[in-house]
């Protein structure tokens, strides 16, 4: 079986290695028959003239490399992932200035948008009738069981505790109703 294939594999190279050989013969005829056919041979004619032509050949240019090419000699430092972008200001979108609230369980829903997503280290506080209340992540508020009557509201964005924006105050007034007192009973 080894004997085949080395037999096939020689026959093989020797039928198209032999071709190759008759190309690269730096001689070729070329001549016209009395049809006007032209014909291209590497064996001459039985008829022919020799016509002398002279072929130049033109030596590709070297690329030539540049010796005085400074090499680095470290890597360029990859450029410092910028850092995610983090809220600046912060802007209340409800209550609005001087608005009116009806609830008579004392409830204010309290609304901010931020210009950009909070980042790791930023929360929001909101501060009413100038006490600070607990700081926060999410940007919505809801009081429960306020008093009725006046009260100033607004919100600080903070960054590692220091605020660095603030909203304008706005005042609400929350209504209440409340309960008549009863009549003191009468004597009888």
């Amino acid at each position: 079986m080894r004997s085949f294939r080395v037999f096939l594999l020689s026959s093989l190279m020797l039928y198209f290695g032999a071709p190759s050989l008759s190309i690269a013969s730096d001689e070729y005829y070329r001549w016209v028959d009395e049809n006007g056919v032209m014909h291209f041979s590497d064996a001459p004619p039985d008829v022919s003239v020799e016509l002398g032509i002279q072929i130049d050949v033109v030596p590709l240019e070297k690329q030539t490399t540049k010796t005085n090419i400074p090499t680095p000699d470290a890597p360029p430092a990859p450029p410092e992932p910028e850092a995610p972008a983090m809220a600046t200001a912060v802007r209340l979108v409800s209550p609005s200035q001087e608005a009116t609230i009806r609830s008579n369980e004392g409830n204010i829903s309290i609304k901010v948008d931020t210009d950009l997503p909070l980042g790791k280290d930023q929360a929001l506080r909101l501060v009413m009738d100038g006490e600070k209340q607990s700081t926060q992540s999410a940007n919505r508020w809801q009081l429960n069981n306020v008093d009725r009557g006046a009260h100033q509201l607004n919100v600080q964005l903070l960054q590692n505790g220091k605020v660095i924006a603030a909203t304008q105050s706005v005042t609400v007034f929350l209504h209440r109703a409340t309960k008549p007192k009863a009549p003191k009973p009468t004597p009888r």
